[in-house]
């Protein structure tokens, strides 16, 4: 499932770089793109644990 999340977000962005390339490009594509890419990204990297686990930070306390 989260191959597939990486997948989609950067076809979202590789899809809002093409619209750019065109001459009139729609901003509002480009825009929703963008938004969705950092939503992803933002649940992607949310479930990756951090270095330190929260006993350790305690404890140096």
């Amino acid at each position: 499932m989260k191959i597939l999340v990486y997948i989609v977000s950067f076809a979202l962005m590789f899809w809002a770089l093409l619209e750019q390339t065109k001459e009139k490009p729609n901003l509002i594509i480009q825009i929703i793109a963008v938004a969705v890419f950092f939503f992803l990204m933002m649940r992607l990297m949310d479930k990756t644990p951090g270095k330190f686990d929260k006993n350790e930070q305690q404890n140096e306390q």
